[in-house]
């Protein structure tokens, strides 16, 4: 009798072993696929994201090509008035300074910045990949510690400084970006984007202003003694 009674506890608790088993399987199973939904739904998220920030691109795009239709319909109309073709032209080297990063320029954007302490850790791969997706965002002017970017600019390293337009950068390192913030930060901080990878290694904080001054780049910078333009025919 003592027998059978032995041998039915170790049956209860092997069945209860069991039993607590598959329920802790079972709860690690809805776990992980809660998990993998929740990535999935970030991912989508993401992609959202990415489409409505092309849209907007394609959007800046066309209102730019409207820009230049309404100025050559301007210099047409203009045709014969000196005063009027004067300040047309006026406008248009205005604009063209701004273009091209002659002149101090202002407007809403993001800071992005990289802590000091970390500064041994900032790549110039960091850096550019931070600017590829600011432009990608139509980011309308780019700074590297008060240094303007422009197309012609590079960084890259120099020992433990990083270089820009051929000037030394002193942490901590900080980019400045003309471009609608919820976009910016949007896009910078969203799975897989330029941050994910940086935020293991760096502190860097990203913050909305309303007000982001970026200066003018100096003109001795500017260099087209190579350069020589093509007659049209």
């Amino acid at each position: 009798m003592k027998t059978k009674k032995i041998s039915s506890s170790i049956s209860i608790t092997i069945l209860c072993l069991i039993l607590g088993l598959a329920l802790s399987w079972q709860f690690q199973s809805i776990r992980n696929n809660t998990s993998v939904m929740n990535l999935e739904n970030q991912k989508k998220d993401d992609l959202v994201v990415k489409i409505l920030n092309e849209q907007k691109n394609n959007e800046n795009l066309k209102a730019k090509l409207n820009e230049l239709q309404v100025q050559i319909g301007k210099f047409e109309n203009a045709s014969g008035n000196s005063d009027k073709n004067m300040k047309l032209l006026s406008d248009e080297i205005n604009r063209l300074k701004i273009v091209a990063g002659l002149t101090d320029v202002k407007g809403k954007g993001v800071i992005i910045t990289f802590a000091k302490e970390d500064s041994l850790n900032v790549a110039d791969d960091d850096i550019l990949s931070i600017l590829n997706e600011l432009r990608a965002s139509d980011a309308q002017a780019l700074a590297i510690n008060e240094q303007r970017v422009i197309d012609t600019t590079e960084v890259r390293a120099a020992g433990s400084y990083i270089m820009v337009n051929g000037r030394h950068v002193i942490p901590p390192y900080q980019i400045k970006a003309i471009v609608d913030p919820d976009n910016a930060v949007n896009a910078l901080n969203m799975i897989g984007g330029p941050l994910e990878k940086i935020k293991l290694f760096i502190d860097v904080s990203v913050q909305k202003s309303d007000e982001v001054v970026i200066p003018k780049i100096s003109e001795e910078l500017i260099k087209t003694g190579k350069l020589t333009t093509i007659e049209s025919k």
